[in-house]
């Protein structure tokens, strides 16, 4: 098979410690990737809790964050089997590499931290105390400061990769969830999803340059991530309350157009030509394929339990 993987997308499924690999071509799931099988298939429970993927840049190894046993685990898709494991915080999160200093950082929620990993040593470096909660993770363009949203704290922690000291906190607003930059880097969008139906979610904006919020839009009930469209004015944003994606206008405010998915929808990705969205509903144990440009379902295909993370490559 080699490491062309153009036309295919990654999905962590939390529910059965496995990767299910979808062909664009066939727009059907090819074949799955198993964590740990020998123990699911004797005791029908996770152990892992795969969440979230990232690959690096030679697109050879796969990297994935196991909630449920404090770790992450090292894929060869060459290969398709984990090689390696390595112990993180308490429920890691999310993740995001920097090619510049070949470091991997991670967000441990339960153990409100930020871990960093070197990729050549595969082994820890260093465990970095943020907020309480902490959940997304984002690199500014640079690679010099690393943004970390804390779900409890209701903050945004920045840190300076060169030092790993953290710079600052700042309060956002309630209940952070995700972070997404625009193509500069010069604003960060966060999603603040709502565990009250009577509240509902909202994006805050901040200027990266003055870390300072700019402004805040109120959106959905439950919004939990977000990916910005080849029109930058535009947010994709996934709702687990409403079972849909929003479609919202930055320079508008104003929630321009609403899709219905499967049930709980989560995790979204799109391909680098902007041609596809993909949602994955936890409950329907389903990715939603979304035609980019007429926002139309295409296609609903079957993955594996609670689909959790995507990875567009």
């Amino acid at each position: 098979m080699g490491n062309n993987f153009e036309k295919m997308v990654f999905i962590a499924n939390m529910g059965e410690d496995t990767i299910s690999v979808v062909d664009l071509v066939s727009l059907g799931e090819s074949y799955k990737i198993g964590l740990n099988e020998d123990y699911f298939h004797k005791m029908r429970k996770p152990t892992l809790g795969p969440h979230h993927m990232i690959i690096d840049y030679n697109k050879k190894y796969l990297y994935l964050t196991n909630s449920h046993n404090g770790s992450i685990s090292i894929v060869d898709l060459i290969e398709n089997r984990v090689i390696d494991n390595i112990c993180v915080g308490s429920c890691p999160s999310h993740m995001v590499f920097s090619k510049k200093n070949k470091m991997i950082y991670v967000s441990n929620a339960d153990s409100n931290s930020v871990s960093v990993i070197s990729t050549e040593r595969r082994g820890l470096l260093a465990q970095i105390p943020v907020g309480r909660m902490p959940h997304d993770i984002q690199l500014s363009k640079d690679h010099k400061k690393l943004y970390v949203v804390n779900v409890d704290s209701n903050t945004l922690t920045i840190i300076d990769t060169l030092t790993n000291d953290v710079e600052k906190s700042i309060y956002v607003h309630q209940n952070p969830y995700h972070i997404v930059l625009n193509k500069d880097g010069s604003l960060i969008f966060i999603v603040n999803t709502s565990f009250s139906r009577r509240e509902g979610g909202s994006i805050t904006i901040l200027d990266s340059k003055e870390m300072k919020v700019i402004d805040r839009i109120r959106i959905g009930k439950m919004p939990i991530e977000a990916v910005a469209g080849e029109d930058e004015d535009i947010l994709y944003i996934t709702d687990a309350e409403l079972n849909a994606v929003n479609v919202l206008s930055v320079k508008k405010k104003r929630l321009l157009d609403r899709v219905y998915v499967g049930r709980m929808p989560g995790s979204i990705g799109k391909d680098e030509k902007n041609q596809y969205l993909f949602v994955g509903n936890m409950q329907d144990n389903s990715l939603t394929i979304i035609d980019a440009k007429k926002f139309k379902i295409l296609k609903n295909i079957p993955v594996g339990i609670e689909p959790s993370g995507i990875l567009c490559i």
